[in-house]
């Protein structure tokens, strides 16, 4: 099953100017994971959305990042913290980075490793 949450908004310090990291900015988040069915219409079987998002703006919320790609991971690695999730994307845009452009995005995935036995 593949499970999309989409602009979640995310309040960090964001950039590489002194201006940047003086002001706390909305920051669009996607995330997309997947994990396997259990075939059941039961919550308690499946991952809880909003489990995942409090994951994700307890990693991330009020926190000073330079980099897009630092935010990006940071996000990532507190969505694949749940053992039944077995892929996960994160798209992290920082809107109006660069002129003549709506955002600059980056793209950080992730696969857990096959079980070798």
């Amino acid at each position: 099953m593949l499970i999309s949450i989409e602009q979640l908004m995310v309040k960090v310090y964001l950039g590489v100017h002194d201006s940047e990291q003086n002001r706390l900015r909305n920051i669009p988040v996607d995330v997309q994971f997947e994990y396997e069915d259990a075939g059941v219409d039961e919550l308690s079987v499946a991952i809880d959305y909003r489990v995942i998002r409090d994951r994700v703006i307890e990693a991330a919320q009020g926190r000073r990042f330079r980099l897009i790609e630092a935010l990006a991971k940071t996000i990532l690695d507190a969505v694949k913290g749940d053992s039944r999730i077995l892929k996960a994307a994160v798209v992290v845009r920082k809107p109006r980075a660069l002129r003549a452009a709506r955002s600059v995005s980056v793209l950080a995935d992730w696969c857990r490793p096959q079980d070798p036995g």
